[in-house]
C-alpha cells in the first residue's frame, strides 16, 4: 500500500510538472508571437506616420547633400520622438539609404548594427543588446527618390515570459514538492493504521480472540478497524457460546453417563435386589433414551450446520401433514395432562419438503409440551399467509420468556438454561434445529412471548 501511494503520487507529480513545462512552452511562445505580431503592427503603423510627416520632403541629388540631410535628420527626429513617446518604445532608430551610402539618422545606432544579415520590410527579429533580448521590427518608407529604414525595439513583449515562465515553474515546483511530501505523509499514516489492523488480525489469527485494531479518524481505514473489531467481537462471542454449549452438552451427557454406569456397576456387583429390578431397568431405559435423543440431535445440528443434508420439496397438504403431527404427539400430552388444540383448514397445499417440515413440527411440539404446565394447553393453528405461502403457529401456555431472552430462544441450550421446564426430558437443542432447517427451506420463524402469558412460535412456509 505504501509503495503503491509512493508511485500515484510520483506519477501525479511527474505528469503534472510535464504538463506544466509543457504549457508553460507553449504560453511563453504564444506570449512572444503576439508581442511580435503586436510590434510589427506598431512598426508598420509607425512607417505610415513617418510617410504623412514627410511626405512634401524630397532629395535632390547634386544640390548641397549636407543641408539636406541635415533637414531630413530634424524632421525624422521629431517625428521618430513623437512614435517613441506614443508607442512606448525602447529603441527606435532610423537610416536614410542614398543610392550611393547610407546616412544615420538617429545616433548612436543601438540596434541596427546588431540586426541579423538579411533582415529586410517588415521582419521582427531578436537580438542580444547588452546580454538582454530585445524584439526589433523593421520597417522601410518610401519617399521621393529616397528610402528610410526604421527599427523598433522593446526589451520586453507585452507580457514578461521570463519572469512569468520562471513564477510558473516556480510554482509547479512547490507544488510537485508539497505533493510528494503529502503522499509521504499519507502513506506512513495509511501504512501504520494498516499495520495496526494487520497486527490485532495476527494476534485473532494466532487465537488471541481479545485482539482489538485502534480505531481512530473518520475514514475508510477507521471503518476497516470497526469493522475488525465487530468480527473479532462476534468471533470471540461465538467461541464463548461454543465453549458454553461443550460444557452443557458434556453435562448432558455425564447425568445418564454416571446413572448408567451406578446401576450398571451395581447389577454387576449384585447389590440390587431382585424386586427392584424393574425399577432400575426402567430408569437404565430411560437414561438410555436420553443419551439417545441427545446424541441424535447432536449429529443432526452438525447436519444442519454443515448443509449436509438435501431438501426434496413436493406439493404437500399443510393441514392434514400438521394434524398427523399433532395426533403422533397427542399420547404423550394425555399422559402429562396437556390438551391439545388443532385448528387448520383443509386444504392447504404448499411445495415443502415433508420430511423436514415434520421435523419442525415435532421439535416445536416437544418444545410446548416440556414448558407447558399439567392442566395446560397448546394450540396448533395454520393458515394461508398468500397464494405461495402458509403460517404455522404453536403456542402454549407457559410461563413465557422474559423480553431480554427473546432474540435468543433460537440459540443453542439458551432456553433449557435458563428456564425450567415441567417435564426435562429433550436435549435442550430441539429449536436451534428448528431454526437451522427453517431457514435452509427459505423459511422464516419467529417467537412471540410474555411472561405468565405463554409462547407462540411461528412457521412461515412456501
Amino acid at each position: 500500500m505504501k509503495r503503491k501511494i509512493l508511485l500515484a503520487t510520483a506519477v501525479v507529480v511527474g505528469v503534472t510538472l510535464l504538463v506544466g513545462l509543457v504549457v508553460t512552452v507553449m504560453m511563453a511562445k504564444r506570449i512572444t508571437a503576439t508581442a511580435e505580431d503586436e510590434l510589427a503592427r506598431q512598426a508598420f503603423v509607425t512607417a505610415q506616420l513617418l510617410e504623412e510627416d514627410l511626405e512634401d520632403l524630397s532629395f535632390r541629388p547634386g544640390t548641397d547633400t549636407r543641408e539636406q540631410i541635415e533637414r531630413f535628420r530634424k524632421d525624422l527626429n521629431r517625428s521618430l520622438g513623437r512614435a517613441q513617446v506614443v508607442g512606448g518604445h525602447d529603441v527606435i532608430e532610423a537610416v536614410l539609404r542614398l543610392p550611393n551610402r547610407t546616412v544615420p539618422i538617429t545616433e548612436p545606432l543601438i540596434v541596427m548594427p546588431e540586426l541579423p544579415p538579411g533582415t529586410s520590410d517588415g521582419d521582427v527579429v531578436t537580438i542580444d543588446i547588452d546580454g538582454r533580448n530585445m524584439l526589433v521590427a523593421v520597417e522601410k518608407v518610401d519617399l521621393q527618390g529616397i528610402d528610410i529604414v526604421v527599427a523598433i525595439g522593446r526589451f520586453e513583449p507585452l507580457l514578461p515570459v521570463k519572469e512569468l515562465t520562471v513564477a510558473l515553474v516556480a510554482a509547479l515546483g512547490i507544488g510537485a514538492l508539497l505533493t510528494v511530501l503529502l503522499g509521504v505523509w499519507l502513506s506512513r499514516s495509511v501504512a501504520s493504521r494498516l499495520s495496526a489492523v494487520s497486527d490485532a488480525a495476527g494476534e485473532l489469527g494466532s487465537g488471541n480472540l481479545a485482539a482489538r485494531a485502534t480505531v481512530s479518524g473518520d475514514d475508510e481505514i477507521t471503518e476497516v478497524a470497526r469493522s475488525f473489531n465487530h468480527m473479532a467481537a462476534e468471533l470471540e462471542e461465538v467461541r464463548e457460546r461454543e465453549q458454553e454449549f461443550l460444557m452443557a452438552v458434556s453435562h448432558d451427557l455425564r447425568t445418564p453417563l454416571t446413572t448408567i454406569s451406578g446401576y450398571a456397576e451395581a447389577l454387576d456387583e449384585g447389590t440390587i435386589s431382585q424386586d427392584d429390578l424393574s425399577r432400575v431397568a426402567g430408569i437404565l431405559h430411560g437414561q438410555t433414551e436420553q443419551l439417545s435423543r441427545l446424541v441424535e440431535d447432536l449429529m443432526a445440528l452438525a447436519r444442519v450446520d454443515a448443509r449436509e443434508f438435501t431438501l426434496k420439496p413436493e406439493t404437500v397438504d399443510i393441514s392434514q401433514l400438521t394434524s398427523g403431527v399433532v395426533d403422533g404427539n397427542r399420547p404423550r400430552a394425555d399422559v402429562a395432562g396437556v390438551s391439545v388444540v388443532l385448528e387448520c383448514p383443509d386444504p392447504l397445499p404448499i411445495l415443502i419438503d415433508p420430511q423436514r417440515l415434520i421435523q419442525v413440527l415435532g421439535n416445536l411440539l416437544d418444545n410446548a409440551l416440556r414448558y407447558t404446565p399439567d392442566g395446560g394447553t397448546i394450540s396448533v393453528a395454520c393458515r394461508r399467509a398468500d397464494r405461495d405461502a402458509a403460517v404455522i403457529s404453536i403456542a402454549n401456555s407457559g410461563a413465557g420468556i422474559s423480553p431480554a431472552d427473546l432474540p435468543h430462544v433460537f440459540e443453542r441450550l439458551y432456553v433449557a438454561d435458563r428456564y425450567r421446564a415441567h417435564r426435562p426430558s429433550g436435549s435442550g437443542l430441539g429449536l436451534a434445529i428448528v431454526a437451522e432447517l427453517v431457514d435452509a427451506m427459505g423459511g422464516m420463524v419467529s417467537c412471540e412471548s410474555e411472561r405468565d402469558s405463554g409462547t407462540t412460535f411461528s412457521v412461515t412456509i412456501g
